[in-house]
């Protein structure tokens, strides 16, 4: 698929990283006023989760040393 073999996976692993980041800078302060019930709280921890998802998958790729871009079409 080509999507998958667009980006390395050391890429992928700093783009995550940076989502979690991000997510988290904008999450703070949210949780600590006490919006833990607000659509949009919930919207950031759903991403936030989604991204620590995909940095986990592709920790796991770098560790087993699969790479996106061997394999044949």
């Amino acid at each position: 698929m080509a999507p998958l073999k667009f980006l390395g996976t050391r890429t992928k692993v700093v783009i995550c990283l940076v989502g979690i980041a991000l997510m988290g800078y904008f999450l703070y302060p949210s949780i600590q006023e006490g919006f833990t019930a607000d659509s949009v709280t919930i919207l950031r921890v759903i991403v936030l989760l989604g991204f620590a998802y995909f940095l986990v998958k592709n920790v796991q790729d770098i560790l087993t040393g699969s790479d996106d871009k061997r394999g044949s079409s």
